[in-house]
């Protein structure tokens, strides 16, 4: 993918309302080095906005553009193509900005979100990815799948530490401007914590920081997994045709959330769960898959919900949540998410994967 810096063209009236000698005026300029670019139309929006509209927008011209204005605070901008895959945040602030390259500068919130990008940079553990994504999509072989998952799990935890160090060395560092606001939301996404830890981090926070939609959405998360942790009863789902509780109550239950077009889902379904139903059923055990995230109107969803079991020959019980808010009620970040519960409705354990599924059912049919 081929990165691109432009600059923005701001409409006359923000430089006319700018004033002359204003301490609040900002320059962006810059250079676009593809001249392919030039006649695309570029828009420039507030990346932290509730609206998300553009604040404004310009078409290239001749490789060079300038953007004038005025920002009485500063805030966090990104800029996106038309037509393109083009996305480059900057900081909207006074002074002169630069952007070249894909690089951005000029100014101090500039010249730091520089060095942050850089320290963030994985592309090579990236490459590395791809590589083992293409082995663990390109054969049917179990065993490989998964020695190709545990090399992803490895360079994912790298990748994500490396950013992770970076993005809280900055917010540490800026605290309460937009710069600790943009570090937060790579915490938000990457970090791993209890709903207590997380809460001190918000209660210590600035206000724009703690107040944000995105880390008010992770503390309602962290407290969804925490009131439905190893340990705690579940919590009933209300599916299409009945309710969790309809279909497990008094069994043991492994309560498997996929999706149809999760490719990780139907590898589990595949090589464990289906496998799994057949061994222990007969031993007390009930499977029940549970539909999350399916895409497009309910037409599409139950097209897509029965297309994958005919193709994966899943017979055991199937509920398809009829609220689509099973995953916001046990804070599922992602999919597959399996989770074991006791015949007395104790969730056993969750995040269970490969190996580990039939171990836990080894271990709680043998209490």
């Amino acid at each position: 993918m081929k990165k691109i810096n432009v600059i923005l063209c701001a409409a006359a009236v923000m430089a006319l309302s700018a004033g002359c000698g204003n301490k609040n005026n900002f320059t962006v300029n810059g250079t676009v080095s593809d001249p392919a670019l030039n006649g695309e139309k570029v828009y420039l929006h507030n990346l932290y906005a509730e609206d998300g509209a553009a604040v404004d927008s310009c078409v290239i011209a001749d490789g060079r553009f300038t953007l004038t204005g005025s920002a009485e605070e500063a805030w966090m901008g990104v800029l996106s193509g038309e037509k393109t895959s083009l996305r480059m945040a900057l900081v909207v602030e006074p002074g002169t900005i630069a952007m070249a390259d894909d690089s951005i500068g000029g100014t101090p919130l500039n010249d730091r979100l520089r060095e942050y990008n850089h320290a963030c940079d994985i592309s090579a553990l990236t490459d590395e990815m791809e590589q083992q994504m293409a082995v663990y999509y390109g054969t049917n072989d179990a065993a490989e799948r998964a020695a190709a998952e545990r090399v992803l799990d490895s360079l994912d935890a790298l990748g994500m530490k490396q950013v992770l160090d970076a993005s809280w060395a900055l917010y540490n560092e800026q605290h309460d401007n937009v710069l600790a606001l943009h570090a937060m939301q790579a915490i938000v996404n990457m970090g791993e914590f209890s709903y207590s830890e997380f809460d001190s981090i918000v209660r210590s926070a600035a206000p724009m920081v703690a107040s944000h939609k995105s880390v008010q959405a992770k503390l309602n998360q962290l407290r969804a997994i925490e009131q439905t942790s190893v340990g705690k009863h579940y919590t009933d789902i209300q599916g299409v045709d009945g309710k969790l509780s309809d279909l497990i109550d008094g069994r043991l239950a492994l309560v498997d959330f996929y999706a149809s077009w999760c490719g990780p889902c139907r590898f589990e379904i595949r090589d464990n769960l289906v496998p799994l139903w057949k061994k222990y059923q007969s031993k007390g055990l009930v499977i029940v898959g549970l539909n999350v995230w399916e895409r497009g109107d309910r037409a599409a969803r139950e097209a897509a919900h029965q297309k994958v079991m005919a193709e994966l020959g899943i017979t055991y019980p199937q509920l398809v949540d009829s609220t689509r808010t099973a995953t916001e009620t046990y804070g599922v970040r992602g999919i597959p998410q399996i989770m074991l519960i006791g015949p007395d409705g104790t969730i056993l354990a969750r995040d269970l994967r490969g190996e580990a599924i039939e171990e836990a059912i080894v271990k709680a049919l043998g209490k």
